[in-house]
């Protein structure tokens, strides 16, 4: 994948969502500048890692 999450469109939404679907599944980052969020921090273009609730 060439770009984050962050700059994904609705066609690439529809184009690639079982993609979408293995990128967002148990997500453990959260993008700062969107809130999207994906289980790798280099899909994000401001990633940060998501803290577990106690």
């Amino acid at each position: 994948m060439a770009k984050t999450l962050c700059k994904w469109r609705r066609n690439d939404i529809a184009t690639d969502l079982k993609g979408l679907r293995k990128l967002v599944k148990k997500p453990t980052f959260v993008c700062l500048k969107c809130a999207r969020v994906a289980n790798e921090k280099k899909v994000l273009c401001s990633g940060s890692k998501l803290k577990k609730e106690a």
